[in-house]
């Protein structure tokens, strides 16, 4: 592999459908200066390893195929990746993602080569369904920056994140840097993706939003249809666990980096859906993840006052319902 200004990370697993439009946006790139596109197919059950193939013959200067012959899994086939890039920037894009500015990657290395202060740019995405239609409704409801400008720590904190993962576009030094306080602070390098890595970038330099939309986010929620979002969005006892997980994690994350991070007010929005969508729930799942928010919490007796009122307003409601009160 040549040292390329730019590499572009794509994980990618039985994404057949949605691959073409993904390599399609890469190529179609317009730059002063050379790229490449590390394609991962993390043993994939359909034809997205023949498609990646296909590309690769079609545009050897810019697709390199990793087609794997075990299943790694999503994060470890995207660190394998992110360990292989070479150049001067990392960019990021999910299989089922797509770039739809082909400027994209001229524009934010332009910001970064102008900026030698900021370890990363970002834009805005659309979000779209499985037609590629697109969903403003969803949009105005991401977690994502909805306008250009610095990002902050308070953001991260607010669960906002600079931008969706193919929006991104990293200094690669800063991956050096970065591991050097990993290396200290004793942090498991296997995590740093997405969520983790937006906040590990935070205690190495600063970051930036264009202001512009990017990329497209596919978001489908039908189970099997190979998109993320449809193995990790629906609202079950799994993947809250996962959810309050990742925030513990990031919170000890922070600490060992001199960050100052406290995720309770997301705890107490949990709670409140917790509360909202008990029905949803067994007894012991409920109990179960009330004593996790409650556990994880700095200031737990502000949680146990919240649940406490609910509870009291939960049988008040029921004596309304029966005619008692």
């Amino acid at each position: 592999m040549n040292n390329k200004k730019v590499c572009i990370v794509v994980a990618t697993y039985n994404q057949e459908k949605y691959i073409r439009h993904t390599l399609e946006s890469i190529v179609g790139q317009k730059t002063n200066f050379e790229y490449e596109a590390l394609v991962g197919d993390d043993c994939s059950t359909d034809d997205t390893a023949a498609i990646i193939r296909e590309y690769a013959e079609k545009y050897p200067d810019i697709i390199v195929p990793i087609i794997r012959e075990k299943n790694l899994g999503m994060v470890a086939n995207t660190m394998d990746l992110t360990l292989r890039a070479t150049g001067d920037y990392v960019a990021f894009i999910e299989g089922d993602d797509y770039w739809i500015d082909e400027n994209k990657l001229q524009k934010q290395v332009d910001f970064l080569e102008s900026h030698p202060d900021y370890v990363a740019c970002f834009g805005l995405c659309q979000i779209v369904d499985e037609n590629e239609v697109r969903q403003e409704n969803l949009e105005q409801w991401s977690g994502f920056m909805k306008e250009g400008g610095d990002y902050t720590l308070q953001m991260f904190q607010d669960y906002v994140l600079p931008g969706q993962t193919a929006t991104s576009l990293y200094r690669r030094i800063a991956y050096g840097q970065l591991q050097q306080k990993l290396v200290d602070a004793k942090i498991d390098m296997s995590k740093m993706i997405d969520r983790s890595q937006v906040l590990c970038m935070l205690a190495v330099g600063k970051m930036y939003n264009l202001g512009e939309y990017v990329s497209a986010y596919r978001y489908v929620m039908t189970q099997g249809s190979g998109s993320w979002s449809s193995q990790n969005d629906f609202y079950s006892k799994d993947n809250l666990i996962k959810y309050l997980d990742g925030m513990k994690n990031m919170e000890e994350i922070a600490h060992a980096l001199d960050l100052d991070l406290n995720f309770d007010a997301r705890r107490k929005y949990e709670l409140n859906k917790l509360e909202d969508s008990a029905d949803k729930f067994s007894k012991e799942d409920y109990k179960a993840l009330y004593n996790r928010l409650v556990q994880d919490s700095r200031d737990k007796n502000e949680l146990k006052t919240i649940h406490r009122k609910r509870q009291i307003k939960n049988v008040i409601q029921k004596f309304k319902g029966k005619g008692i009160a």
